[in-house]
């Protein structure tokens, strides 16, 4: 079943302007069954590689214990991250551990197919000496978790430059954006939305500001459960695209029925697809806006 996206850009002076429907496959519709369950959609394949490091000081199943670890830390973020080793991945994620006066400082640097380092970044904090050789499991997490971030940030900086976009013009030729947050999703709806636009717009060639910082354009976006006779919802998902002081530029809007309850849990790789396909239409709004159209 096919659902339709709206675009809808209000004109100064003329009202609000209702763009064309875009025919696209909804994020809510299930996938063909396959035996006795059924899945929405199917996960994306894994991009990112960590293999175990042999610089953290850790003994070899302990490397690899963080690499599964940290690989976890990334999916959280909706990024397809695996410590398992796969043929031609398009990045690999090698960390690195240097100790001193008592911590161990984690780096972290993406390389290509060839081998060839192209961005990196380091742990936002030193872990104890102590608690990292201990190799407990919170440790591990703690750090994982805290890096994941930093990462995401560096994978999206990594693919825009992978676009062509010159590396010294980049935040001058991309516009910037600032999320607002997401309100109103059962389950956990408002956090896994949140995380993935912040990827998807990224992929769009945006520049997402993080830490509260500001931008040349604002997106929030607001969810709204409606329920339907017999056991279904309607669940609307409205993304509003502003510039920085506050004027509303557009919205994107996502609709679909769904069985009651569906969402009520995690949303998982739902959130993904509703952020890749909205992104779109917020890019659509956003390039609108700077061509003055």
């Amino acid at each position: 079943m096919i659902r339709r996206l709206a675009l809808l850009l209000p004109l100064a002076g003329c009202g609000p302007l209702q763009l064309p429907f875009v025919e696209v496959p909804m994020p809510f519709e299930r996938a063909p069954r396959t035996g006795a369950s059924e899945v929405l959609v199917r996960p994306p394949p894994a991009r990112i590689v960590i293999p175990p490091s042999t610089t953290l000081g850790l003994t070899e199943g302990d490397a690899r214990r963080f690499a599964a670890t940290l690989a976890e830390a990334l999916q959280a973020q909706d990024l397809p991250a695996t410590a398992a080793e796969i043929a031609k991945p398009e990045y690999r994620l090698l960390v690195a551990g240097e100790a001193a006066s008592g911590a161990v400082r984690l780096t972290y640097t993406l390389v290509d197919e060839a081998g060839t380092p192209i961005a990196a970044a380091g742990g936002p904090r030193a872990v104890p000496a102590a608690a990292w050789a201990a190799a407990e499991e919170a440790t591990f997490r703690a750090a994982a978790a805290a890096a994941a971030p930093g990462i995401a940030a560096m994978l999206a900086r990594a693919d825009a430059a992978a676009r062509r976009i010159e590396p010294g013009a980049l935040a001058a030729r991309l516009p910037t954006v600032r999320v607002a947050g997401v309100t109103g999703a059962p389950g956990d709806g408002n956090r896994s939305l949140d995380r993935a636009i912040r990827n998807a717009l990224a992929s769009e060639g945006m520049v997402v500001q993080e830490g509260g910082a500001e931008g040349e354009f604002a997106l929030s976006g607001r969810v709204t459960v409606t329920a339907l006779p017999p056991r279904r919802e309607r669940v609307e998902i409205t993304w509003i695209v502003a510039r920085a002081d506050g004027t509303e530029l557009g919205k994107v809007s996502q609709l679909n029925e769904i069985p009651a309850g569906t969402l009520n849990g995690l949303w998982a790789d739902v959130a993904l697809v509703v952020a890749e396909q909205a992104a779109g239409g917020v890019a659509e709004v956003i390039r609108r806006a700077r061509s003055g159209g």
